[in-house]
């Protein structure tokens, strides 16, 4: 890899520019769980359901700073809510905001 390749990294959004994606893309119906979130972890039982119900709070904060995720070339965000029963909730998501959308890598 090039040192233009680590350099050309896409900006890291704040955390408003983060809530703004994010409420717009549930709006708009434009996020997805991948396979890892959706499937490969049942023993909580958490669904997109949990998902969406922690993500619509407004007291939900970012639980670390963002990662750059250099396989991927894309920003992670890991953001502490609660699930529907109020349960303490971690979900990491892929922000994609040249399409307002976002995506579940995982939750816990």
């Amino acid at each position: 890899m090039s040192t233009s390749d680590k350099t050309h990294r896409p900006p890291c959004l704040s955390e408003q520019a983060i809530r703004d994606l994010v409420r717009h893309a549930i709006e708009n119906g434009f996020y997805k769980e991948c396979f890892h979130a959706e499937y490969e972890h049942p023993e909580r039982n958490l669904s997109i359901e949990d998902v969406i119900c922690g993500l619509e709070r407004e007291d939900w904060t970012l639980e670390r700073p963002p990662e750059f995720d250099e396989d991927h070339k894309n920003w992670k965000y890991f953001i502490k809510t609660v699930d529907i029963e109020g349960e303490p909730l971690i979900i990491l998501i892929k922000a994609i905001p040249d399409y307002k959308r976002f995506e579940v890598i995982t939750r816990w």
